[in-house]
């Protein structure tokens, strides 16, 4: 297999503007769909012009860890002040999730224990997608223009087009920021929203941003895998000091597996902010994750957790990106440092 010429990368680019510029946005669900690919992308480890399949079930997990934290009221505490995601009735997804917080489930990880409950919220999330925004994303101006996927499903998944995993790792935060960009803009539109234009709480925050699932719960679990010290200086932490951070961070891709966790010095950690983390912690963590027993990870691992190998395949991803960009790692405190080619046989492949 080959890398994508870089014509292939720029008519792809085009083909995503005219998507997200058509402006024909009824409903928020084809952002998240274009946002689900390319998440799924990076995670896949594809980086050529290989095709890849994708179960509409990996795209509906997807729409569940997107969709969970919009499920609950924007402001107040009345059932009907949840932002609106579609012009006509409230979109499915939002309805099908609404009910489940009310029948009990009041955190993402609580449903996914539930065996039952979380296939058959899959499988009803999996069936909408299938039904809604699967046939319509590619339809720009009126004219289907299937660049990222034939509007075929075999085996219960879709099938990315040659070179659109890679298109889709290279140009991720640039197309998912693009998407969420329209996403806002689409719920500031509809009419039943007027209510929050003007709220004090921003709305990309609560959109996007901090409202995910609590992660302190696995402190003294990943204290023990570092034997009692901060993942990044080395030095003994105590848990009234301590703060979870995520490794490859949150900004670059919504990733809340445990293994992509670590304890780490509240100072360590607000110095680190959503810088990507120098080679040497690299290391560390790597080493952590790979010592760490098969029944250590099971027991904190959540049904669906992504498994560490495909963890490794995204900070694979979010590495590769910082050299070929030049950007700068986070050592310490203000110290910051260039990638090296050593970083390669520090990751996973």
């Amino acid at each position: 297999m080959s890398i994508p010429s870089a014509e292939s990368q720029l008519q792809f680019l085009k083909d995503v503007q005219a998507l997200l510029e058509d402006g024909q946005f009824a409903a928020t669900y084809k952002f998240a769909l274009l946002i689900a690919l390319a998440d799924i992308a990076v995670e896949s480890g594809v980086d050529d012009d290989r095709p890849l399949p994708v179960p509409l079930t990996a795209i509906a997990v997807k729409f569940v860890e997107y969709y969970w934290q919009q499920s609950v009221p924007f402001a107040g505490a009345a059932a009907s002040e949840i932002l609106r995601q579609n012009a006509g009735q409230q979109a499915a997804v939002i309805r099908l999730l609404a009910a489940q917080r009310l029948a009990g489930f009041d955190s993402l990880p609580k449903l996914r224990s539930d065996a039952r409950a979380w296939a058959e919220t899959q499988n009803s999330v999996a069936q909408i997608v299938r039904v809604m925004p699967l046939y319509r994303l590619q339809v720009v101006a009126g004219t289907l223009r299937p660049f990222l996927y034939p509007h075929e499903i075999e085996g219960g998944a879709i099938t990315l087009n040659p070179g659109v995993a890679h298109h889709l790792r290279r140009f991720h935060p640039l197309v998912t920021g693009l998407a969420r960009n329209r996403w806002i803009a689409t719920i500031r539109r509809i009419p039943a929203n007027l209510y929050a234009v003007g709220q004090a709480q921003d709305l990309e925050v609560f959109l996007f941003g901090s409202a995910r699932e609590p992660t302190r719960r696995y402190l003294e679990p990943l204290l023990d895998l570092q034997h009692g010290r901060c993942l990044y200086c080395r030095e003994s932490l105590r848990p009234a000091a301590a703060h979870v951070d995520h490794f490859v961070p949150w900004v670059l891709h919504r990733c809340d597996a445990v293994s992509n966790l670590v304890a780490a010095h509240d100072h360590c950690n607000l110095a680190k902010k959503d810088l990507l983390a120098a080679e040497q912690h690299a290391e560390h963590w790597v080493m952590r994750n790979d010592e760490a027993s098969r029944a250590v990870w099971s027991s904190l691992l959540q049904p669906i957790d992504p498994a560490w190998a495909t963890v490794g395949r995204v900070a694979r991803w979010a590495y590769d990106r910082a050299f070929d960009l030049g950007a700068l790692t986070w050592v310490r405190e203000r110290e910051m440092q260039q990638l090296s080619e050593r970083y390669r046989g520090l990751l996973p492949a």
